[in-house]
């Protein structure tokens, strides 16, 4: 069966329903809390339905890979029980999401059944990860983590929409809590810095670059805008772009970390978007990108 599909396991194919679920979760809350409104899950359940079912042909088309790699693997004692579990994991996922497309697909709020949707993302993404990267093995030089952006999409999908509609509500455990997490993400971010500069044949990529640089402004504007939100929200000050800024950010740094990190294990020669000298110049295009997204999300709320 390997001669039949020789290819190993994709990816950012496992990773793809915890993108979408987190990214259209905190987009729709950064967009409610600067006044917007969001679109009737009634207009885009059958475009949402109509992508999930590509992006379910992809995860099967991956979980085929993996299966028939069981035999080569099988002194590998955690194999075989991560690929059924990954398969159980697919399943429930399929049920949940066809079964409430408007609930999981389309969130505008986190409730209980958003939560395990993303809580079960959480998990394809690791499990898809391990299977990924076995066949990858590490060189000398260290790539940028593809475990890392996955918490960090996950908290921003469970933790985010909770804080911005607590507002003036907040206990000492929130604040602590946030607080830590915080730390945390300085500090884990600062160590992740040196792999997702690493040189690659990636980095003859323009777009690869311009992840760079949101990537790292990113990181930047997730640690300004939570440590502002935190600060306002315990002096009992609501201010809208901060909270707007501190729900997008994680979630954008998360994807483009991603990315950045498939890149990495691609041994592509990226002949298209080839860039010539000064590579420098596209990240600072990256981080330009950002600083242009949040002036917009700045005059929505002034709108």
């Amino acid at each position: 069966m390997e001669q039949w599909l020789p290819r190993q396991p994709l990816i950012l194919t496992p990773t793809i329903p915890l993108m979408w679920t987190v990214g259209w979760l905190c987009t729709m809350s950064a967009y409610i809390i600067l006044g917007g409104q969001p679109p009737s899950p009634n207009q885009l359940q059958d475009s949402v339905l109509l992508g999930s079912a590509v992006i379910l042909v992809m995860n099967i088309y991956n979980l085929i890979l993996i299966y028939q790699r069981t035999e080569k693997y099988r002194n590998l004692s955690p194999y075989a029980p991560r690929a059924l579990l990954l398969a159980l994991i697919l399943i429930i996922s399929i049920v949940l999401a066809w079964g409430q497309p408007k609930v999981v697909l389309i969130p505008s709020y986190l409730n209980i059944w958003v939560m395990i949707f993303i809580v079960l993302n959480f998990l394809q993404a690791l499990l898809g990860q391990f299977f990924a990267l076995l066949e990858r093995p590490q060189s000398r030089r260290k790539f940028a983590s593809m475990y890392w952006p996955i918490v960090v999409l996950c908290s921003a999908g469970v933790m985010t929409p909770p804080n911005l509609e607590l507002y003036n509500g907040w206990t000492l455990p929130f604040i602590i809590g946030d607080c830590i997490l915080l730390v945390f993400f300085i500090v884990r971010s600062w160590q992740e810095i040196p792999r997702i500069l690493v040189m690659v044949p990636a980095n003859n990529s323009i777009i690869y670059e311009l992840l760079i640089g949101i990537n790292l402004a990113t990181i930047i504007s997730t640690v300004v805008s939570g440590v502002l939100f935190i600060v306002f929200n315990f002096n009992k000050t609501e201010i809208s772009i901060v909270s707007a800024c501190f729900a997008l950010s994680p979630t954008i740094n998360g994807i483009s970390g991603l990315i950045i990190g498939a890149m990495q294990r691609y041994n592509n020669d990226y002949r298209y978007g080839h860039v010539k000298g000064h590579p420098q110049r596209y990240i600072y295009c990256g981080i330009l990108l950002v600083i242009i997204f949040l002036i917009l999300g700045l005059n929505l709320k002034k709108i």
